[in-house]
């Protein structure tokens, strides 16, 4: 009983001398909401540690101390910076005995960091989020020419709006204290943008060879758009051509575009919806985060479609998207990617203010705005390397628009796709891309393809499902041949 008692008094020992780190905090409801999980995230991988007394201390302003050790952990990892020894710092209000002795040693060797004058560091001085953002930037290789001086501040707000660096932080850099949760943010803003910029950079080598396996689990990121092109027939298509072992899931928040689904990933909001196909019959689950639905199961194709259909949209990819798929592929790194790109307005549309807007940018042409949808589709993925494959299901909607069907492929009043054919011919576009049959192998059409008749058409007609058929056939054969070129359709009259 006493080496028993013994052995649990030194683990209570040791235990207490740890830093206090990746645990809730007994402070913790006093963390603001928007902070909430960059403290977490940074505590858990031990980048910035509560107090021994169990707190965080989310309003207590960050010192020049503990950003040295921040730095120096987000650099080399927690195990390694606990690890060092050089502690000559250089100045005299550090000693050697200091706590943070080694970390500012190691921020000074690296030049992140410099003394305040007069031989000194001031460990325990105040630190404000400009200092602290030229801290990061210079320590992630944003450059450093023109950090000092006059303009110093300007300079670094410049290089830092480029970034994601401002997310949550507000629209300016400041010289006033900075709050540790504050700090908390900032630092996982520049952890998060360096792993998207390396993941951009390591892209994906591998050649994507389209076929039918035995086992495909295919997850769309995606709002509306995705849900016309996965949502009905995909799973009954994917079966037809003999994949067996079969999922389809759908991230899906309407409208959504990258930015929003890295401001959701970020904060861990359960704001989508998600539909999971693995038998024939989806469900559903509402308030759901990204990552639960990432993490559902390992999912072989990553399907992505933007909430952008025109040049203005543009602003809407870059860093953000990189954010979003950085954090797939590490979860999923053997899932290649596709983009799935969408189809211009109808050319009759009674649109929101928004749509009309869009239009207008294109002089009310649908054609002119399926340039447009090309253009963004080259500037959003057009040398990333991450992405496999397109699926051109906006030009086979296009060619389809062309026959009899006309603006009967959409359901609604600007684009959305007719839940029958529309909605067919979306599904066999990626069908066909990702396993590499042809439409005629395709031996799938849907008991309900009439059941949403396309506007114009009557449904009672004879032989009008073989013809919604044939039109979905060509369509999606053409996409094939040119994906990137509307064809006109040969079936012109309806039956």
């Amino acid at each position: 009983m006493k080496k028993l008692l013994a052995m649990l008094l030194a683990m209570i020992l040791l235990l207490s001398a740890l830093p206090f780190a990746g645990a809730a905090f007994k402070d913790e409801g006093f963390i603001a909401e928007e902070y909430r999980q960059a403290v977490i995230k940074m505590s858990e991988q031990g980048i910035i540690n509560g107090f021994e007394n169990g707190s965080f201390g989310p309003k207590k302003t960050l010192t020049r101390a503990q950003a040295a050790k921040i730095l120096c952990v987000m650099l080399e990892g927690a195990e390694k910076a606990n690890a060092l020894t050089k502690t000559e710092t250089g100045f005299s209000d550090v000693p050697a005995t200091h706590w943070a002795a080694k970390f500012v040693a190691y921020c000074v060797e690296k030049g992140i960091v410099a003394g305040v004058g007069d031989g000194k560091f001031d460990p325990d001085g105040k630190l404000s989020s400009a200092a602290f953002a030229k801290m990061l930037l210079v320590a992630y290789g944003k450059g450093s020419d023109g950090f000092t001086g006059a303009d110093w501040m300007k300079n670094v707000q410049t290089a830092a709006d480029s970034t994601i660096y401002m997310y949550n932080i507000g629209d300016k850099l400041t010289t006033g204290s900075m709050e540790r949760q504050k700090a908390a943010q900032l630092a996982r803003n520049a952890l998060v943008q360096k792993g998207a910029e390396e993941d951009f950079a390591k892209g994906d080598t591998r050649e994507y060879k389209p076929s039918v396996p035995e086992t495909m689990k295919i997850y769309m990121i995606g709002n509306s758009y995705g849900n016309d092109c996965t949502i009905k027939y995909l799973y009954e298509m994917l079966k037809d051509v003999g994949v067996k072992d079969l999922v389809i899931g759908i991230l899906y928040y309407s409208g959504c575009r990258y930015h929003q689904h890295a401001d959701f990933l970020l904060q861990d909001k359960p704001v989508y919806k998600f539909y999971k196909n693995s038998t024939g019959k989806f469900k559903t689950q509402t308030k759901v985060t990204f990552d639960q639905t990432l993490h559902d199961e390992k999912w072989t194709h990553i399907l992505t479609q933007g909430g952008g259909t025109t040049i203005a949209d543009l602003d809407d990819g870059g860093i953000w998207k990189d954010v979003v798929f950085a954090h797939v592929r590490e979860a999923h790194p053997d899932a290649p990617l596709f983009y799935a790109m969408p189809w211009s307005y109808r050319t009759d549309g009674q649109h929101s203010e928004t749509h009309l807007k869009r239009m207008k940018e294109y002089g009310d042409d649908s054609m002119k705005m399926y340039e447009g949808i090309k253009t963004t589709k080259d500037n959003l993925i057009g040398n990333d390397t991450r992405f496999k494959g397109v699926i051109p299901a906006g030009t086979a909607i296009l060619n389809a628009r062309s026959s009899f069907i006309g603006n009967g492929i959409h359901r609604d009043k600007i684009s959305h796709l007719n839940k029958g054919v529309g909605r067919y011919i979306a599904a066999m576009a990626t069908c066909c891309t990702l396993t590499g049959v042809t439409p005629d192998q395709i031996n799938y059409v849907p008991t309900d393809l009439l059941k949403d008749t396309p506007a114009g058409l009557n449904k009672d007609a004879p032989g009008l499902q073989e013809a919604l058929v044939k039109v979905a056939r060509e369509s999606v054969t053409n996409m094939l041949a040119k994906p990137y070129e509307v064809t006109q359709s040969q079936y012109k009259t309806a039956p």
